[in-house]
């Protein structure tokens, strides 16, 4: 019978060594690309396993087909295990479905994401402090560093934040603190965190990609919303995107490169005081840490992560080309330019940047 997974279970799966050996970083939207080996410094808590959380509301069936028997649903930040891929008729842009211990469940609002071990306290973040990675489904962030503290927002498995601080409660539970890059007049420029759900992201995890080979660049195409990096006229890469809607919210064509690249970035377009021309109600949108940031044109759009999404290969951003969060990771850390571990803004121009062309 199918059944969510208790805390302790899950800490059980991921306590098994072989875990993190089974997958590869080949489950994510039908991206093709050479499997990266990790090389994590803390064996015991850098074993995952890979789960599902629940975008949207979800059901589970006993085939890979919405006809088939019903066999149980998941509430919105749910979470279920994957067990594996299979291709079976659903959109016209997406045929892909998960294998899950619930049964079988569409991709297009499942975000996979690799949950690891509750992860050690680091009480000295040094000087300039270390990336960090939600290792849970989710963790909650708050005003101050308890667990009564007033809720800001909620940080999903898989996004990225600059930890800046650490401290202990009066429980003894330890805390970070991250920035939060978003105008402080409206949220405030920081949020506290339990250290227990933030994975110290490892140098070599963020090391370039193919460092010295020539002749680099993306082709995006719109109306395959698809992305291709080349070195020279070899493929090194390739994934599905979700692009630009259109009219005004279109992904700009033409010839581009990369300007800036951000690990992490407070997307939004909450109005400020003093916003010019602010947003309606419905075109509202919130969305801290967005990770793996590669922008390419001076509007602000970017080809990055998306973890409020899984469906790719339709039209459905405001402009930016929407990648998975494995897909996002990858080419931030091949295009160029090389930055360092402890550079939140990596500027470029066209002299240095990853050509981008776009049609």
């Amino acid at each position: 019978m199918p059944h969510l997974l208790t805390r302790r279970q899950l800490l059980k799966l991921i306590a098994g060594a072989a875990i993190a050996a089974t997958f590869t970083p080949t489950w994510h939207a039908r991206a093709h690309y050479p499997t990266l080996q990790l090389s994590p410094t803390e064996p015991d808590t850098n074993t995952y396993v890979l789960m599902g959380r629940a975008i949207h509301p979800l059901t589970f069936y006993e085939k890979p087909d919405i006809s088939s028997k019903k066999l149980h649903t998941l509430a919105r930040d749910q979470a279920c295990q994957l067990l594996g891929e299979v291709r079976a008729p659903f959109s016209r842009h997406n045929d892909l479905w998960y294998e899950t211990n619930l049964g079988y469940v569409h991709s297009a609002w499942v975000l996979p994401m690799r949950i690891y071990a509750p992860q050690p306290f680091i009480a000295d973040v040094g000087p300039w402090g270390f990336w960090g990675e939600v290792s849970q489904v989710y963790t909650e962030a708050r005003v101050a560093p308890d667990l009564q503290a007033a809720k800001k927002y909620r940080f999903y498995g898989g996004t990225m934040y600059h930890v800046i601080a650490a401290t202990t409660d009066a429980a003894g539970n330890g805390w970070y603190k991250v920035v939060d890059d978003y105008p402080p007049k409206v949220i405030g420029n920081h949020q506290w965190v339990l250290a227990r759900d933030v994975r110290r992201f490892p140098r070599a995890e963020m090391a370039p990609l193919h460092p010295f080979a020539g002749k680099k660049r993306i082709h995006i195409d719109l109306t395959e919303q698809s992305l291709t990096c080349f070195e020279g006229e070899e493929i090194v890469f390739r994934t599905l995107v979700a692009s630009g809607l259109g009219g005004e919210l279109a992904t700009p064509t033409g010839e581009h490169c990369v300007l800036l690249k951000q690990p992490s970035r407070h997307m939004s377009n909450v109005p400020y005081e003093g916003m010019e021309n602010p947003p309606a109600p419905g075109d509202i949108f919130d969305l801290p840490g967005v990770p793996w940031n590669v922008f390419f044109d001076l509007t602000g759009t970017a080809i990055h992560g998306a973890y409020w999404h899984n469906d790719f290969g339709v039209r459905r951003s405001h402009g930016c080309v929407n990648v998975s969060c494995e897909a996002a990771r990858w080419i931030f850390r091949w295009v160029y330019p090389i930055g360092g571990y402890e550079d939140e803004f990596i500027r470029s121009n066209r002299r240095v940047g990853t050509p981008i062309t776009i049609v």
